[in-house]
């Protein structure tokens, strides 16, 4: 669904920020970025969605070119969630979730049954917090809204970026298990970004290990585990939490 073709981007006076990547993102697939600060995850997932632009290579979206695009269209068909949970602290949380499907012109009416909808599926209760704004949220509330807010509208790609870092053990736990259960009831391909190898373990379909703007090892948690492509993914798996 998702080809890097010789991917790099060299804006730096130090070098690319991202060297060479060729790899394919499937249909569907809960994909996860992960490796050292620095390493290039997040610069890797904003390609995606054209906040950021690759110097040379391709990036393929659904077999037609990324900057083939119109911008508008692109981003109305990619959910974004990000680490800061940027909702907007002036709009309910039905005016949140409203957001891209009103973009895209959906009927109010379907809008508000689909938000209710939702609301109930991560546990919070339509009728409590439709008109509360994010201030009156926990944070993992509002990570919760920022998530419904990013699939209402069927996006064909979810991009999440750190989303659960900042949050409590707890928390961080329950969207975990929130997230893996929307992924397997929607199947939406998702592409994720942690510094967090038991959270990489625990979602992902495939990981993509990277070190220094280039991918060291793409494959599933186990093989990553018993088949470590060099001495690096091994201490990196064992220090991270991902050997067991």
């Amino acid at each position: 669904m998702i080809d890097y073709q010789n991917v790099t981007l060299d804006c730096s006076v130090n070098g690319p920020i991202l060297r060479n990547l060729t790899f394919t993102i499937q249909e569907g697939e809960f994909f996860v970025l992960i490796g050292p600060s620095g390493c290039g995850k997040t610069t890797t997932l904003k390609l995606i969605n054209r906040l950021l632009e690759q110097t040379d290579g391709d990036i393929l979206f659904q077999g037609k070119r990324l900057k083939d695009y119109n911008l508008r269209e692109l981003r109305l068909e990619t959910g974004y969630v990000l680490q800061q949970i940027a909702l907007f602290p002036n709009m309910t949380v039905a005016e949140n979730i409203a957001l891209i499907p009103e973009m895209k012109g959906m009927d109010k009416a379907a809008i508000l049954e689909k938000t209710r909808e939702l609301l109930t599926k991560v546990g919070l209760e339509p009728d409590q917090y439709l008109n509360r704004l994010p201030k009156d949220l926990s944070g993992g509330e509002r990570q919760r809204i920022g998530i419904l807010r990013a699939i209402i509208a069927n996006p064909k790609v979810l991009l999440m970026d750190e989303p659960f870092s900042a949050l409590d053990p707890i928390s961080r736990s329950q969207l975990q298990d929130l997230i893996k259960a929307l992924h397997q009831e929607f199947g939406m391909t998702t592409v994720f970004v942690t510094h967090d190898m038991d959270e990489a373990v625990k979602l992902a379909d495939r990981i993509c290990l990277m070190k220094e703007g280039q991918v060291l090892q793409i494959g599933s948690p186990d093989e990553l585990r018993h088949h470590p492509a060099d001495d690096f993914v091994t201490e990196f798996m064992q220090t991270s939490g991902g050997a067991k």
